[in-house]
């Protein structure tokens, strides 16, 4: 979990990382392993926990869950393919271009041309997906914001949590079985 945490953050934060691949290709690793992290802590625990440890565990479910949300979010907020989000302006300037299309298809005779109908069914998908998008897309911005307010002091009380139960550990002396 640590390690889709952090690559996920440097990589949206430096600019040197720009170049190591698409950021919605680090997001799907952020939470391949943030999926796959609670998943092992329960067989860590022997699906058993407590103290301060129980803490952490439903904040690291806090995080899960509201991750999921988070993703919903995300994916109803149009982006480039680098996964830079688009402004209301871009997502309007595209709608406008997908309109002309259908409007140059619309005037080739459709009955001819089982293509050029399949094309027009096609585009006209994408402009009532579109139109909802743009009618959406300031309230998913704000709740993509405030998502992250809910998000993130989990994931902190979770990564605290663990960090003192990582030392305390150590410190009294557990080791490793293997």
């Amino acid at each position: 979990m640590l390690a889709g945490v952090a690559a996920y953050m440097l990589r949206k934060r430096l600019r040197s990382w720009t170049r190591l691949g698409l950021l919605r290709h680090w997001l799907e690793f952020h939470i391949f392993l943030c999926t796959l992290g609670p998943i092992l802590i329960l067989f860590h625990t022997s699906f058993k926990f407590g103290g301060l440890v129980a803490i952490s565990f439903w904040s690291m479910v806090a995080v899960f869950l509201s991750g999921i949300i988070g993703r919903f979010i995300y994916i109803q907020i149009p982006r480039t393919l680098e996964g830079r989000e688009l402004g209301l302006q871009e997502v309007r300037s595209m709608k406008e271009d997908l309109e002309s299309k259908i409007r140059e298809l619309e005037s080739l005779d459709p009955g001819q041309d089982q293509a050029v109908r399949k094309e027009l069914r096609r585009l006209l998908r994408r402009d009532r997906t579109l139109s909802r998008r743009v009618s959406r897309l300031a309230t998913m911005q704000n709740l993509f914001r405030y998502w992250h307010v809910a998000h993130l002091p989990f994931a902190i009380v979770m990564l605290v949590i663990m960090v003192i139960h990582v030392a305390v550990t150590l410190l009294f002396g557990y080791r490793w079985i293997f």
